[in-house]
């Protein structure tokens, strides 16, 4: 019997993703700034709760990232796989745990730096240990509410005693039941992601800000390493939000440069035009302060939506519970 699963074949391959309702690209910038409508939005997600499940996803990515040691270019790729397949799926569907493991999966193939299944499932093992134990996280000052299903048991914990928690529990079994639920989930989104994008990924490496930023430095002559390597730190965190579904990877590399030399009290040329104007045409200062305020809102450390994203575990938003919620198989065995 033939296969009835839908798959988006996307010819066309547009990196820069349109509101279906306003596919014009000519948008404004005020319209850029809008919500676009998601398919989470059309199940009735607010943006505020959008937003925290697509910070906590990337935040994981990041996590996984360091620890299997992958470069910046393929956590960069992760992220954007990341937002584009939340572009056209629900979170009332797929958990972010399952497509960040998907994403990671599937980046490290496209940038050539493959990763085994075994090492993948066992770093977001991990990290789904030190997320129930809020590791690095005052959990005395900080309460998440939902997400703190684990917080009461381990509030007299230091982050060392922490540590040793995490590390006391032995690998998993490869012939387990555990191993084999993260395996199942990982296979499952795979297939996912690549028939939801249409088997086309081969041109998201190039299409990163980081790919931009030692160029535009060299053209305006800046030697101050400090300054390349502060908007390449802008341009990490530009990938937690969905900034590379609404606009150009220039835009980005220029209002991290742009940050980066603010804080460092460089100045560069503003007449007879503004600097970037070279990069990225006229008319774009609006979308250019809507990038910077962006990324800028990512960085609050005591902003409560980032905390929770970057150390907590958040429960997912599916109509059936995630593979890794608290009321899971997982929940109860991992460790």
């Amino acid at each position: 019997m033939a296969s009835t699963t839908k798959t988006v074949v996307d010819k066309t391959v547009q990196p820069i993703l349109f509101d279906s309702k306003n596919n014009n690209r000519s948008s404004t910038t005020q319209e850029k700034q809008q919500p676009l409508s998601t398919p989470s939005s059309r199940d009735g997600i607010l943006p505020s709760i959008e937003r925290l499940h697509r910070l906590h996803g990337t935040s994981i990515l990041l996590d996984a990232s360091t620890l299997l040691r992958l470069p910046a270019s393929t956590y960069a790729t992760s992220c954007t796989i990341f937002h584009r397949t939340y572009h056209r799926l629900s979170l009332r569907k797929h958990c972010v745990w399952s497509v960040a493991m998907g994403c990671i999966l599937l980046a490290s193939k496209v940038e050539e730096e493959p990763r085994s299944i075994h090492s993948i499932i066992l770093t977001f093992a991990h990290i789904y240990r030190r997320r129930r134990l809020r590791v690095g996280d005052d959990i005395s000052k900080y309460h998440y509410g939902a997400a703190d299903a684990e917080a009461d048991n381990c509030a007299v914990l230091n982050d060392q005693e922490k540590e040793n928690v995490v590390r006391s529990v032995k690998p998993m079994s490869m012939l387990g039941p555990v191993y084999a639920e993260w395996k199942e989930a990982l296979f499952n989104i795979e297939n996912v992601i690549l028939q939801t994008l249409g088997f086309t990924l081969y041109w998201i490496p190039d299409s990163h800000p980081h790919k931009f930023i030692l160029y535009f430095v060299r053209v305006l002559e800046i030697d101050d390493k400090k300054v390349a390597q502060k908007a390449w730190d802008y341009c990490n965190d530009s990938c937690r939000i969905d900034l590379c579904v609404r606009y150009e990877p220039e835009i980005m590399a220029c209002a991290a440069i742009l940050m980066a030399c603010s804080s460092n009290d460089i100045e560069l040329p503003l007449v007879p035009r503004p600097w970037w104007e070279v990069f990225i045409g006229g008319n774009r200062d609006g979308d250019l302060s809507a990038v910077c305020n962006a990324i800028l809102s990512v960085g609050d450390e005591e902003n409560m939506e980032i905390r929770r994203a970057k150390y907590a575990f958040v429960p997912s938003l599916l109509d059936k519970t995630s593979f890794n919620d608290p009321e899971s198989y997982l929940w109860s065995k991992a460790d």
